[in-house]
């Protein structure tokens, strides 16, 4: 439960540091975040819950839970993310997609974007299951970077190969890059899908349609 809440502050707390026009997307790894949480906290404790494992690996892994939670709270910032890929290099492996999460928000603290890109990439390869918000991690980190052409061009692969759990952040997000990136043709597309999946929230995609077809 612990280590389900201290992944879930790491969400928040990326959601806190970027800017208000990045938020939908963290909006909805947060609103997911119970499920990523779960999924990160499980591969972290996994190894010391099945039957037979041995003792001393049971002990390895509670020490280096407890050099993770150390670094968490010491440290910040491009600090702590340079601990983190420190303590990486010989944590146990079910640990490293928890680890490469953290490294990712640490980077992202710290403005550090090309690395906070690199570190959600890490993430997307080790743990497959999370390679669509992995990716959306690192869009944003392009748009941060003021590379919105290069976040365009993630969202648009993404938005092939993830599938229709993740249409709609990835539209809100391409919306948002494309603009960004000055593409008012592809904002609007995105846009427009948004009419669909998001129905709710048609009055305001239904203003920026307007306005982004006024500048084309």
């Amino acid at each position: 439960m612990e280590e389900q809440n201290n992944t879930q502050d790491i969400l928040n707390q990326v959601h806190e540091s970027t800017p208000d026009s990045l938020h939908p997307l963290l909006d909805y790894i947060i609103k997911n975040g119970k499920l990523i949480a779960a999924g990160v906290a499980a591969i972290i404790i996994i190894a010391g819950s099945v039957a037979g494992y041995k003792h001393m690996n049971q002990q390895a892994l509670v020490k280096a839970q407890t050099e993770l939670g150390i670094i968490l709270i010491k440290y910040n910032g491009a600090e702590q993310a340079e601990s983190l890929a420190a303590f990486e290099k010989d944590a146990p492996a079910s640990m490293k997609p928890a680890v490469q999460l953290a490294t990712a928000k640490a980077w992202m603290d710290a403005s550090r974007y090309a690395d906070a890109k690199s570190a959600w990439a890490a993430v997307g390869k080790s743990s497959p299951e999370m390679a669509p918000v992995a990716g959306l991690g690192e869009a944003k980190c392009l748009m941060l970077a003021d590379k919105a052409n290069e976040a365009v061009t993630i969202l648009q692969g993404l938005k092939n190969s993830a599938g229709a759990t993740y249409a709609a952040p990835i539209d809100r997000l391409l919306a948002e890059a494309a603009e960004q990136a000055g593409n008012f043709q592809l904002a609007v597309q995105a846009y427009q899908g948004l009419l669909t999946s998001i129905p709710r929230e048609a009055p305001f995609f239904e203003i920026k349609i307007k306005e982004l077809k006024a500048k084309l």
